[in-house]
């Protein structure tokens, strides 16, 4: 029996969620079916219910991952109408997050429509950018998505002007963040960071405790301020319309304590944040202290994955901490780690729906052997580790580079042969052999200068460059 059609709308605030039970069709001036290209379908696209639109639906796996995408474009940046035509025959609501060009922008459950047969269409807001953007919906429990029929798309609203608070929707995070408390959103990890585009003369940022800073606004050299807390002016007399800003800080490790975390920014009397552009691609970098960019004085954004990255207009994140391993032997054993939001999270917390990774790239092995790891351990965790990245990145692509010190090589490389053989047809090995000289382009043999960084995000571009 069809259920009554009925929606509950929320605010657009990230973590919120609308309830997906049916309404009237959306008479949207685009439509998007989940089975003509560029849509996409972690699964099959079958055409056994009765009642759909075009020549299939979306029948995506029943895990968490799975999704059905779609490429839309929009006219000019606001907020779009997203009308989503589905069934869900169980008897179950199905969650999911919708992501936004990568981003989870809100979550949403689809209610059961009591038969397969049973087509509904629902609707829900979000803010999109000017030209394509990508809109995912990704199941958050192993039951999956409903089946997918098509999406009808809108742009409804002008750009929205946010207050700049750490959940204004005009925010953009890259990397992994908390946001547990929603006063202050903390970074983990290390090179973590966060976009945005304000109007005003003058800017700031609020601090929690002590912490070194970086920032950049219109797109200037990234530059220091190191050992503030509170309300932190980082600059005045701003001319023009509109400006952007981005803001890092440190890495919390070893003997260093600072606060990593991003209260707000502070804006001038009647100002505003802007909708910003998010990049179409995605790297996360994984590794130990020579991904983090250790122990130079300007890292991130002097570390390899920094460099390669922005060199091909991708957001990115590095997941890494100094000393960090591939197994967990006595030692942070990232096939583990790389599950948490950060070195400190106590359990496997992060939520993979947050955003989706276009690629990611491993560069593990040189500490390993340090924690008496045999060649069998290590080869048979790099497996388990590829495991782990498909599952939380069903369509990236994930490159696994020879470590610079030449341990472990021929295990990484016949983890990706394994993987390969297994039928993963978007992971690689990239062999690192003679992209820098231990004498000339490291500090101690093992940690690369900025100088040995750049020559290796000169050899990684071009590869990534090829998939993304």
């Amino acid at each position: 029996m069809r259920l009554k059609a009925s929606l509950i709308a929320c605010g657009l605030l990230v973590g919120a969620a609308t309830v997906l039970t049916g309404n009237a069709a959306v008479a949207a001036p685009t439509r998007y079916e989940a089975e003509t290209a560029p849509a996409t379908c972690s699964g099959t696209i079958d055409s056994n219910h009765a009642g759909y639109s075009g020549t299939g639906f979306c029948n995506a796996d029943n895990v968490i991952g799975a999704a059905a995408q779609f490429t839309v474009n929009a006219g000019a940046a606001g907020t779009a109408t997203l009308g989503v035509r589905f069934a869900n025959g169980t008897t179950a609501n199905r969650p999911a997050d919708v992501l936004v060009n990568g981003a989870r922008a809100v979550g949403a459950t689809f209610a059961a429509t009591g038969a397969w047969t049973a087509w509904t269409t629902a609707t829900l807001t979000v803010s999109v950018n000017a030209g394509a953007n990508t809109i995912r919906f990704s199941p958050t429990t192993a039951a999956g998505l409903p089946n997918i029929d098509y999406l009808d798309f809108e742009v409804t609203g002008g750009p929205t002007g946010g207050n700049g608070r750490p959940n204004d929707a005009n925010l953009q995070y890259y990397g992994r963040w908390n946001r547990s408390d929603s006063s202050w959103y903390a970074m983990g990890w290390a090179g973590g960071y966060v976009d945005a585009r304000f109007t005003g003369s003058s800017i700031g940022v609020r601090q929690r405790n002590t912490i070194d800073l970086y920032f950049s606004i219109n797109n200037a050299p990234l530059q220091w301020r190191r050992n503030v807390s509170g309300n932190v002016t980082l600059a005045t007399g701003l001319t023009g319309s509109s400006h952007t800003i981005r803001i890092g800080y440190r890495e919390r490790a070893g003997s260093y304590t600072g606060d990593p975390v991003f209260g707000g920014l502070i804006l001038a009397s009647g100002a505003q944040t802007m909708p910003i552009s998010r990049p179409a691609n995605f790297v996360e970098f994984i590794g130990d202290s020579i991904t983090v960019g250790q122990p130079n004085a300007n890292r991130p954004f002097t570390a390899y994955p920094w460099l390669t990255a922005e060199g091909l207009g991708a957001g990115h994140s590095q997941v890494a901490q100094g000393g960090a391993c591939l197994v967990s032997q006595n030692c942070y054993g990232m096939m583990d780690w790389f599950r948490r939001s950060s070195a400190w999270a106590t359990y496997d917390d992060w939520n993979f729906a947050t955003y989706q990774a276009t690629a990611v790239v491993i560069n593990l092995g040189t500490n390993d052997v340090g924690h008496g790891v045999s060649t069998t351990q290590f080869q048979q965790g790099y497996i388990t580790m590829l495991q782990r990245v498909r599952s939380a990145y069903p369509n990236a692509h994930i490159f696994a580079m020879g470590v610079f010190r030449n341990r472990y090589v021929t295990e990484t490389r016949n983890a990706v042969a394994a993987r390969t053989a297994a039928g993963d047809t978007r992971v690689y090995f990239v062999d690192t052999t003679g992209w820098i000289n231990p004498a000339t382009d490291t500090s101690d043999n093992v940690h690369p200068t900025d100088a040995g960084h750049a020559k290796i995000a000169q050899r990684l571009r071009p590869i990534l460059d090829q998939y993304i």
